[in-house]
């Protein structure tokens, strides 16, 4: 029997192991944990496995037990189908199918690693002793299997996260409203009477706009690639609306490579072109603003438009697909899904005296300007 280890020694270890791993566990990253355990617990053999095959064994050899084999021993899957830590003490006792095998394993303590009470996987510390295996082995194999199995609860936490807020984006991209497009286009037959080569581009830039709209692969973009997608749509809408619009682009340079979700400015602009400018009399201002406020992206988007009523306002926040409110709804509910507690999004109106939207984020800057 190996040295006798402390469990806490191997987990504090193995936290900073898995804490980048991604959802569930790879061959690579099973092999560095194995090879963790081996080196700090002085055991002769290491294995960790999934729910049908082979991840990692690490130690003193057998020559059936690679990664990417099926899972060998009856012993192994009597675990995986009970939930039960087992433990062997005869070699006899871990049934393996290899007639006359020739490894030199005698005894273990194979643990379940599970995931929101379904098994997943295994851990399993072996010997070249037969009998039973000393109590803290057996602490050590709980230890790394509750381990092992709070990662993936916490990965599978982030992944429906990330989930959810993909699908918000997705049911996002859709929305397309029908009235901007059919506003746009007219506004382009309009023109082409009057100035062809401005209609033409006009159709090119209402094509950009809904190629940018739908070609989105990942949930984040940056500042700089948000406001350029920000400035295609109201230059769209500034062709519409001529000097009765006018924007305001503040957008601090040092906030250009910083990381948003997509498409979290674009709508608030939208909405308040849409519902804020459009029904006003006369002429109407739009500001849209992004700055670093020491550990945050700050972002602004503020009209003197008609603004909302109180009512309104409770609109504002429904989840009806006829009114404004999916927008504000959707993209809540993705910084909420995307960052937690860590983002804000704050609302005031006034009828009559417009209305300013701001966001609050973590500022998130590549490592080489971070």
């Amino acid at each position: 029997m190996g040295q006798k280890v402390r469990p806490l020694d191997v987990t504090l270890a193995l936290r900073a192991a898995t804490a980048r791993s991604g959802r569930g566990l790879t061959e690579e990253q099973a092999r560095r944990i194995a090879q963790i355990v081996l080196r700090l617990s002085k055991l002769p053999a290491v294995a960790i496995t999934d729910s049908v095959r082979i991840l990692a064994y690490e130690g003193r050899g057998c020559p059936h037990m690679h990664p990417g084999q099926p899972v060998q021993t009856r012993a192994t899957r009597q675990v995986l189908r009970t939930g039960e830590l087992a433990a062997i003490e005869r070699k006899a006792d871990l049934q393996c199918p290899v007639g006359g095998c020739p490894c030199a394993i005698e005894s273990a303590v194979i643990a379940p690693l599970k995931l929101q009470g379904e098994v997943i996987g295994t851990v399993k510390l072996y010997d070249v002793l037969p009998g039973p295996m000393p109590d803290y082995v057996r602490r050590l194999a709980v230890g790394i299997s509750e381990l092992l199995s709070l990662q993936a609860e916490v990965h599978e936490f982030e992944h429906q996260r990330e989930l959810l807020a993909q699908a918000r984006l997705e049911a996002l991209q859709a929305q397309i409203r029908p009235h901007f497009l059919f506003n746009t286009l007219n506004t382009v037959i309009a023109t082409s009477r009057g100035d062809p080569d401005l209609a033409r581009d006009l159709l090119a830039e209402l094509a950009a706009f809904l190629r940018h709209t739908i070609s989105y692969r990942g949930e984040r973009t940056t500042v700089r690639d948000e406001a350029a997608f920000v400035q295609q749509y109201l230059r769209l809408e500034q062709a519409r609306f001529g000097e009765r619009l006018s924007v305001r682009l503040a957008i601090e340079p040092d906030v250009l490579e910083a990381e948003l979700p997509v498409l979290s400015l674009q709508p608030l602009v939208e909405n308040s072109v849409v519902h804020g400018l459009a029904p006003k009399e006369g002429r109407g201002r739009l500001t849209v603003a992004a700055r670093r406020r020491g550990a945050h992206l700050q972002l602004a988007v503020v009209d003197d438009g008609v603004g909302l009523s109180p009512s309104g306002l409770r609109r504002l926040y429904s989840q009806d697909e006829s009114s404004m409110g999916l927008g504000i709804a959707n993209i809540a509910g993705r910084l909420e899904a995307l960052y937690g507690a860590a983002a804000k999004l704050r609302l005031r109106s006034r009828e009559g005296s417009g209305t300013a939207v701001f966001l609050q984020l973590p500022l998130r800057l590549p490592e080489a300007e971070a």
